[in-house]
């Protein structure tokens, strides 16, 4: 309301001017829009007061009505689909691809365009990329619409633990098809090759020439090495002097046994019961100096054993100071009369270690290319040595024949002189 001139009489009637506010506000709501043009490069546009269809006749299973849903559904594929075909859609397709393809798993390396338009729809979510499958025609066409034909497993570690796997992975105790070394990589009897992703583990029993090999899943690798040392202490001194006696080695890990079917039961637990046997001894013939034999079973034999994990240890020589198994309480029990074993147990194992050479602060503690250069190291180091021992015997023998080659003259005074192939005169004292 406006000011009112205090000459007026406020006693007379004022007359205003009545107009239609909404209408006022809503040209000049239309023509703010008209001036700002917020739609220019919008792909889906829309009038003021313009809304989206509504129901509940779904009972509320689809927030806001199913024909809401399905209306912005529609919107937003002409939305996103309009956006694609620009050039700066193209651009972000292409990239796509190119990111995709650098994924680590081959079978996903395919991006899949379709994969943003499918996973418009309300709680559904579509994967990114291809999934090529067992790499056929038919997994490729299949991974476009999300259903890729499954190929077996068996080529991995994990996939070679799932029902579908080709072959097995139990090899009874001795191996029916590991009797040499040049099949110890083989995954059966077929000949087939391990998966990359194994690694070498196997226990050789040295005393009975027998192999110990499960497939598990190794954990809590533990490698402890220290020495032996006596303390003396003399009187009047408050520390300690210590003699080295020696140094000590063990190795301990803990591994994950399973048996994925009643088949693997009988396999799995006569290898157990071999393991534990490899902290007992074995009785052989016992043989006098004569070579005459004394009786059969009278003469102990330690439990020597060889251990491979991967190329940290490759036929290491030791034994096995404790085996220890343990059920774990929500494991499956087998129920059939003479089978009711576990089908998973935890071992774990207490390795000592003996080694293949003499420890030194030198020794190779390890296999594979860190023990070759080790070696190699060793050996370079030796050779320069000697080249140096060499080098200075050499000079020691030059010194030698220089003095050795000098020349001494008496005269009859008594005065003697020496003259040496170096050039020096060398006159000594006038002899008593």
């Amino acid at each position: 309301m406006a000011l009112i001139n205090l000459k007026t009489n406020l006693a007379k009637k004022i007359q205003y001017d009545r107009k239609d506010l909404s209408i006022e506000r809503v040209n000049s709501a239309e023509s703010n829009y008209d001036k700002f043009k917020p739609d220019d490069g919008q792909f889906i546009q829309k009038d003021i007061g313009e809304r989206y269809r509504n129901t509940n006749a779904d009972g509320g299973l689809f927030r806001g009505g199913i024909a809401l849903q399905a209306e912005r559904t529609l919107e937003d594929g002409r939305r996103v689909g309009k956006f694609l075909g620009t050039s700066k859609g193209k651009i972000f397709t292409l990239k796509q691809f190119y990111l995709q393809s650098q994924n680590a798993s081959k079978n996903t390396r395919i991006y899949n365009p379709l994969s943003l338009l499918a996973s418009l729809p309300n709680n559904i979510s579509q994967q990114r990329h291809v999934n090529t499958g067992n790499g056929s025609l038919g997994g490729f066409l299949g991974g476009l619409i999300g259903f890729p034909s499954k190929g077996k497993s068996g080529k991995g570690a994990v996939t070679l633990f799932s029902k579908d796997r080709k072959g097995t992975l139990q090899v009874s105790y001795d191996g029916a098809s590991i009797n040499t070394q040049g099949q110890l990589g083989k995954l059966n009897a077929n000949g087939d090759k391990l998966p990359k992703d194994f690694i070498k583990f196997r226990i050789r029993d040295a005393v009975n020439g027998k192999w110990i090999i499960f497939p598990a899943l190794i954990s809590g690798i533990t490698d402890n090495s220290s020495a032996e040392t006596t303390p003396i202490q003399y009187i009047g001194r408050p520390d300690k002097v210590y003699v080295y006696g020696g140094t000590d080695r063990s190795i301990g890990f803990s591994m994950k046994v399973v048996a994925l079917n009643e088949g693997d039961i009988t396999t799995i637990w006569e290898k157990m019961n071999y393991l534990k046997g490899l902290v007992h001894p074995q009785f052989k013939e016992f043989k006098n100096d004569t070579g005459e034999s004394v009786g059969l079973g009278t003469r102990p034999v330690a439990p020597i054993v060889y251990l491979t994990i991967g190329d940290m240890f490759v036929n290491t020589p030791g034994f096995f100071k404790s085996v220890n198994i343990t059920v774990p309480d929500n494991t499956n029990w087998e129920t059939k009369d003479g089978l009711q074993f576990p089908h998973v147990c935890d071992v774990s194992l207490d390795f000592q270690y003996i080694g293949k050479e003499t420890p030194t602060m030198l020794s190779k503690n390890y296999e594979g290319k860190v023990g070759e250069k080790v070696i190699t190291d060793r050996e370079a180091r030796a050779t320069a040595t000697e080249e140096a021992k060499k080098a200075a015997e050499k000079k020691q023998a030059e010194i030698s024949n220089d003095l050795t080659a000098g020349e001494v003259n008496l005269d009859i005074t008594g005065n003697t002189s020496t003259q040496s192939n170096l050039g020096l005169n060398v006159i000594p004292t006038e002899l008593g």
